[in-house]
């Protein structure tokens, strides 16, 4: 019985690697449901002690999904002429005259070191990866409330789901 389990797992491991490994299915995600809900920071610089802050079940059950969110990169950090980490929006009204996004409107989108991807401002992307939610502070405020470690980023056609302007 041990020698046929073994040999059972040992064919599903080389079908596995012959075929690059499980295939992660992503789940999409709108902008209408990640800012469903007021967010006040626990914290901002003028505060003294952070406050409890209650997020939505719907919310707290995305972190450490792998989720799918359509969006506008603007760049934080580069890599050269490549970006190794941006924020993704749900429009492009945060670069010029529109209003600056709540803190649940926005991504904030990292690469494995090493990894970096064209600039690309003008179009949708869809980005792929492991989403991760709770308040990340530092220097006493909150930096972010989304963050996402991104498998993929693909071009997009049409606007993101959820799309709205400002």
């Amino acid at each position: 019985m041990r020698r046929l389990q073994v040999l059972i797992y040992g064919l599903l491991s080389a079908l596995l690697f012959a075929c690059g490994g499980p295939k992660i299915e992503f789940r999409d995600i709108s902008w209408k449901e990640l800012a469903s809900f007021a967010y006040t920071p626990s914290l901002s610089p003028l505060s003294k002690k952070p406050h409890p802050v209650s997020l939505p079940r719907a919310i707290t059950g995305l972190n450490g999904r792998s989720l799918r969110v359509v969006g506008y990169m603007m760049p934080v950090e580069m890599d050269g002429e490549n970006v190794a980490s941006f924020v993704l929006v749900r429009n492009q009204a945060l670069c010029c005259y529109g209003k600056t996004p709540a803190m649940n409107e926005w991504v904030l989108v990292r690469f494995r070191p090493g990894t970096a991807v064209p600039m690309n401002m003008d179009r949708p992307l869809a980005v792929e990866g492991t989403f991760e939610v709770g308040e990340q502070i530092e220097e006493g405020a909150v930096v972010s409330l989304y963050r996402m470690v991104a498998e993929r980023v693909e071009i997009q056609e049409g606007k993101p789901t959820g799309w709205q302007a400002n």
